[in-house]
């Protein structure tokens, strides 16, 4: 009797052990995500302007810097094009007092292999990252530094001034503007 009651003591755990494993595998997918509309890119006929893409993001403890690296991933929708190298990375996004602070790597200033710099892209690009954070009403305004920096110098190049046309100056605000097809002329200068 007493090695039956072993057999079952040892059965009922192995099946505690599985009912237990299966939760947490089930459960890790139970994470709350949120649909936030990202904007990417768009040309057509000489003109450009953002577009928003509705995607799924894990809504945690680092929700907006979750946001911003699915922006750097790009659209997934073959009309709209990247804003953000992708080899740029996040550091941190801090949001105090309706003030979102972006801190990106140097890459954001120096890859210029993907997107070119010029006054079209980075007017895109400094819009795609403040016009999808401000769709949140805790967020009024965006500041981007790039290694902890608002100026100075990376690898020659003045973080204020960023693609070299709008710069970073400046606290940014939402830009309904760069949302309607007929805003932005296509240049060419870089």
């Amino acid at each position: 009797m007493w090695k039956k009651d072993k057999k079952f003591s040892s059965m009922l755990l192995a099946g505690s052990i599985l009912v237990l494993i299966v939760f947490i595998v089930f459960c890790a997918g139970c994470t709350p995500k949120t649909n936030v509309n990202l904007y990417f890119a768009k040309y057509e006929d000489n003109l450009a302007y953002l577009a928003p893409e509705a995607r799924p993001i894990v809504n945690d403890g680092d929700f907006y810097k979750r946001i911003v690296q699915e922006i750097i991933k790009g659209p997934t929708d073959g009309q709209a094009y990247p804003t953000i190298p992708s080899t740029v990375k996040v550091n941190s996004v801090t949001v105090t007092n309706g003030l979102a602070t972006v801190d990106f790597s140097k890459e954001i200033l120096t890859d210029t292999t993907k997107i070119p710099h010029s006054s079209t892209t980075e007017l895109l690009a400094i819009y795609s990252i403040v016009d999808t954070l401000t769709e949140f009403k805790e967020i009024l305004k965006v500041r981007i530094t790039i290694e902890g920096k608002q100026k100075g110098l990376i690898d020659g190049l003045y973080i204020e001034d960023f693609w070299g046309q709008v710069g970073i100056y400046d606290d940014f605000s939402r830009n309904e503007q760069v949302l309607t097809k007929d805003t932005i002329a296509i240049t060419t200068e870089s």
